[in-house]
């Protein structure tokens, strides 16, 4: 792991919406400042500094930026690189990691960048491996099979995003124990099975908003909310604006 890869330093505006997309090549994100909800995979999470994502190759995903804006690194490995951490860590399942130290060495590698001297690539080198470690022992592939049906939960409550769903409905669709699937579910994505699923309705509200002329009402309904107050709070809860604030920001 010791090539240097490629570094990209990208600062967004507060409320900005990244409709899905995908990229050509795999890349890790670390976040430096600020926050972010990505949707990918089924998953809508709340990203903040110390965050480290890995999307893989041509994964659609989409982004809406939080309040304060944020401040992201994005960094591409290369195949050699992405060889050696496919050997214990799911890559496919665009796992992520959260930590003190990965703030620290995000805001390291950001100085660094600034400084721009005949040292700078050698430091960024150094961190970049570090960053690699960090992450290939943090997300090392799941051996108990729980984690399968933790994927196959975010799955269900995607597909059925506009019907009530009980964690006893999505633990009998996944063939495990209520208590156990919330346990394994809230250790894995540290919330609730019900702020997820909040989360996935508010992200595909936020898309709709974004990308539809479609009434907010109806939005509410399409998304499995219960009215467009009930939505209002969602958004309040999530963004921290109104639907139809953030409609007129996108």
């Amino acid at each position: 792991m010791g090539q240097l890869m490629p570094i990209q330093l990208k600062r967004y505006a507060p409320h900005g919406v990244l409709p899905r997309h995908d990229h050509d090549h795999a890349t890790l994100c670390v976040v430096v400042a600020g926050s972010y909800q990505d949707s990918i995979r089924n998953r809508a999470m709340t990203h903040g500094p110390g965050a480290l994502l890995f999307c893989p190759p041509h994964e659609p995903h989409s982004q809406i930026i939080g309040g304060a804006g944020a401040t992201k690194l994005i960094l591409s490995p290369s195949p050699a690189q992405l060889a050696s951490l496919a050997d214990a860590v799911s890559l496919d399942q665009a796992p992520w990691i959260s930590s003190r130290e990965i703030a620290q060495l995000g805001n390291r590698m950001v100085a660094e960048l600034a400084v721009d001297d005949g040292f700078s690539a050698v430091a960024l080198e150094g961190l970049c491996c570090e960053v690699l470690a960090r992450f290939g022992r943090a997300a090392r592939r799941p051996a108990d099979p729980p984690a399968r049906q933790i994927k196959a939960a975010c799955d269900h409550m995607a597909e059925h995003l506009g019907e009530p769903l009980s964690v006893r409905d999505i633990a009998a669709a996944v063939s495990c124990s209520p208590v156990r699937l919330s346990r394994a579910f809230r250790r894995t994505f540290g919330v609730t099975m019900g702020q997820h699923q909040r989360r996935l309705r508010t992200a595909r509200a936020a898309e709709l908003l974004a990308s539809t002329p479609v009434p907010i009402a109806e939005i509410a309904q399409i998304c499995g909310f219960c009215d467009q107050p009930h939505l209002t709070r969602a958004f309040r809860a999530e963004l921290g604006c109104t639907p139809a604030a953030f409609r007129r920001r996108a």
